[in-house]
């Protein structure tokens, strides 16, 4: 008997999965040494969207099933580059399998691609998009460190022992302190700042003094 597949939730739109197997047959060309060796065409790998409100994350690859997951307003940012990033990102886990991650070697190909800079710019500028989407319908919420003003925006609620990593290093030789723990703002009462260390936070427990970081995921 013949096992069919699991009914599979969110699919692309037939429109945007064209624009997918373009981009899929441009990756190829354009770094033939390392995606040479994959099927020409996509039917071997299931497209979908990833569920309404993901911040964090703009795309995933399932490799149980072979799925490649999108978030789904990168499909109508303004530069095409960002989806073509996406799933060039995607692609290279496919090849180097699920046991590279994001280690040394994966990084050093991706980083190779010669629009990895041009992407990773549209990169951030699209996640500050998707993040002031998500502040702005009240699904984020906003943290500040009550000494520097830098805010975090988060989709669950932080820890009461979370603080600042910058100002316990600068300011209290790397140990916790309740001084800078970040409280939570209204979505009103500041402005979101610019930089990469919004997603950065210093999350240790008074009592170990451990420090432990946040990551975001693609």
């Amino acid at each position: 008997m013949i096992m069919s597949k699991p009914t599979l939730s969110n699919p692309v739109s037939v429109e945007n999965l064209l624009r997918i197997r373009e981009i899929y047959r441009e990756l190829k060309n354009e770094r033939n040494d390392i995606f040479g060796g994959l099927p020409y065409g996509t039917n071997w790998i299931r497209f979908r969207y990833l569920k309404l409100g993901t911040v964090r994350t703009l795309a995933s690859v399932s490799f149980s099933t072979t799925t490649l997951s999108i978030h789904r307003l990168a499909f109508e940012y303004s530069n095409p580059l960002l989806l073509k990033g996406l799933l060039h990102h995607e692609m290279l886990h496919l090849v180097l399998g699920s046991d590279a991650g994001h280690k040394p070697i994966f990084r050093r190909i991706e980083t190779n691609w010669l629009r990895y800079e041009e992407y990773s710019e549209h990169r951030r500028r699209f996640v500050r998009l998707v993040e002031e989407s998500e502040r702005d319908a009240g699904r984020l919420l906003r943290y500040e460190c009550p000494n520097c003003k830098v805010v975090l925006l988060r989709t669950r609620k932080m820890k009461p022992e979370s603080s600042c990593s910058k100002c316990c290093k600068i300011h209290n030789d790397g140990v916790w302190s309740e001084m800078y723990s970040f409280i939570r703002v209204g979505l009103s009462d500041v402005e979101l700042r610019k930089g990469d260390a919004n997603d950065r936070t210093y999350e240790s427990r008074k009592q170990s003094n451990d420090e432990s970081s946040n990551h975001e995921r693609i």
